[in-house]
């Protein structure tokens, strides 16, 4: 099985203006990694997800993502902000975690990765760590392992 996230898919200090840029931006790059069958598609399914259920988790992270068969492979695109942006009614964010999973033969696997994500960004270490690093060698260290779900 194909990495679920590797270092092309890791965007450090990005300017965004709205939560509309970072997901375009991380659809991209899900989209050149080849992850993607429909781009477009994938976008519109991830905002139609954001109109129904806000995916602003607190601790300044969202988790923004979509199942559907515009995805070829199950993916994690990382985005850490170079400064917070409004995600929901409450949530202002700088971490961000899209998630994108076809519809056919993956049955609850996004549940299993935000399952995964959860357990570590409960932890204020962890999620200093990430804040912290300089490389997306070094996310990928950070949470690699963890959201590799098989």
């Amino acid at each position: 099985m194909e990495q679920v996230i590797t270092t092309d898919l890791i965007c450090l200090d990005v300017e965004a203006e709205s939560k509309e840029d970072v997901i375009r931006l991380l659809a991209e790059k899900l989209d050149k990694a080849g992850r993607l069958n429909d781009k477009d598609e994938y976008i519109a399914e991830v905002f139609k997800r954001e109109e129904t259920y806000a995916t602003g988790v607190g601790f300044s992270v969202a988790t923004p993502h979509a199942k559907t068969d515009a995805v070829k492979t199950a993916s994690v695109a990382f985005a850490r902000l170079k400064k917070a942006i409004h995600w929901d009614d409450e949530d202002d964010v700088t971490m961000i975690f899209q998630l994108a999973v076809p519809c056919t033969g993956a049955g609850d696997l996004h549940l299993q990765i935000l399952a995964a994500l959860s357990r570590k960004l409960i932890y204020d270490e962890f999620r200093d760590q990430i804040a912290a690093a300089a490389s997306a060698e070094e996310i990928l260290a950070l949470i690699g392992d963890q959201i590799g779900v098989q």
